[in-house]
């Protein structure tokens, strides 16, 4: 893994950090949702900590570099995110729709 990716990493996860204590001041993120974000941004720093982690994975996985590990594995979490986010707007829009009907009988 380059230094280049290695400070990218770093410095990403600083930046998530950075938005996820400037949300939580604010109130505007859950601290239950800022948990996967925290740890995302960990992993990050894990990565570019350790590399020897992301060679190992990579080589493991079949990857042709650890770069290309990193890249989906980044991918895939958020991925992952995108689909429980869906699943909780289905759950809500389901229970407004359930309070519209209920209140629009009485």
């Amino acid at each position: 893994m380059s230094g280049i990716l290695r400070i990218v990493l770093i410095l990403g996860a600083f930046a998530i950090l950075f938005v996820i204590v400037k949300k939580l001041r604010k109130a505007q993120i859950q601290v239950l949702d800022s948990v996967f974000w925290l740890f995302f941004a960990l992993s990050f720093v894990v990565f570019a900590a350790v590399p020897q982690i992301a060679f190992w994975l990579a080589g493991a996985l079949g990857f042709e570099s650890p770069s290309n590990f990193v890249f989906l594995y980044v991918i895939a979490l958020l991925l992952y995110r995108e689909f429980s986010n869906t699943v909780k707007i289905a759950e809500l829009r389901r229970r407004v729709n359930a309070l519209v009907e209920d209140f629009a009988l009485k």
